[in-house]
């Protein structure tokens, strides 16, 4: 997928706005109503999005962790029909910039077929850019403009980023994945640990995330890890590892069926179950047997 940088200027194009942070099904239906724009008249669907979170720069002390690094994010986007994503650096001026300064920008560096915005979507200044702007500028401009409303669950709860991290944090990964309509993932490289998890028989590679991503509650979950080429089915274990503390937060997993060599490889681990919260044992014995049995576990899961 192609990127392109702040004033690039691209040809016709269906413009989706959005910051696109958990890029859920709610972001995937906004750029869904695009790419069907886009396939019916001919044209590329282009997301427009900020290269970090707008409360990074304004308030950092109120930032939210991640739901995706902007790898994770393009990669993402790309999978929900996007064709290319044009990212604005987020700076405190850029904050200050008019809604009608904005619209402006996206005018001048696409020949602005259609633009496609979530039903809550500001923009610019103070948030003062809404639907109903960009309805008005579409009709002066001649560029159609779709709404997008919100997407929910059956039970009526729409989803939305926060409430996702709100399942995160509950460690209901179930649920979280859901609301995503994909697996949470977490990608990182793996690096030297204590070796703790060989010495009591089973070997794990220690992932060391990105300080920006938000985790899960911490516990063992059942996950998927893999390279650029390989996949392996696997048990996780996020925490502080209270037993045999390692000194922070770590991010350990086993593979099930082999032990390759990962050190220094890039590892993605995508979330699928959780099997218990994290607990300190009263001894090494205790540990190794409710891991062997949280090992068993992920077994029958993929029925290996």
């Amino acid at each position: 997928m192609r990127v392109i940088r702040d004033g690039e200027r691209t040809g016709a194009r269906v413009i989706a706005l959005g910051t696109f942070d958990g890029v859920h099904r709610g972001h995937a239906a906004l750029l869904e109503k695009g790419r069907e724009y886009a396939e019916a008249h001919g044209v590329l669907l282009q997301a427009c999005t900020f290269d970090r979170h707008p409360l990074e720069v304004l308030f950092p002390e109120r930032a939210p962790k991640l739901l995706n690094t902007l790898p994770e994010k393009l990669r993402r986007m790309a999978a929900c029909g996007a064709d290319e994503v044009r990212i604005l650096r987020f700076e405190k001026r850029t904050a200050e910039t008019a809604p009608e300064e904005f619209l402006r920008m996206l005018r001048e560096t696409s020949l602005l077929r259609a633009v496609t915005a979530g039903w809550n979507y500001t923009f610019g200044r103070g948030g003062e850019g809404n639907a109903e702007l960009l309805l008005e500028d579409g009709k002066k401009h001649g560029y159609e403009v779709l709404i997008v409303p919100p997407v929910k669950t059956e039970d009526g709860t729409v989803i939305s980023s926060s409430e996702v991290r709100g399942l995160l944090a509950q460690g209901n990964i179930t649920r979280a994945n859901e609301l995503l309509g994909s697996e949470y993932s977490l990608t990182g490289t793996v690096v030297n640990g204590k070796q703790m998890g060989s010495r009591i028989g089973f070997p794990t590679a220690n992932v060391r995330v990105p300080e920006r991503k938000l985790l899960p509650a911490y516990g063992v979950y059942i996950c998927a890890a893999e390279t650029d080429r390989e996949l392996w089915p696997a048990v996780v274990n996020i925490g502080v590892q209270p037993t045999l503390p390692s000194g922070g937060v770590t991010v350990e997993a086993h593979i099930l069926t082999d032990s390759p060599e990962l050190y220094g490889r890039k590892l993605r681990i995508t979330l699928k179950e959780r099997l218990r919260g994290e607990k300190r044992f009263g001894s090494v014995g205790e540990l190794q047997e409710q891991i062997a049995a949280d090992r068993e576990a992920a077994i029958r899961f993929f029925g290996l």
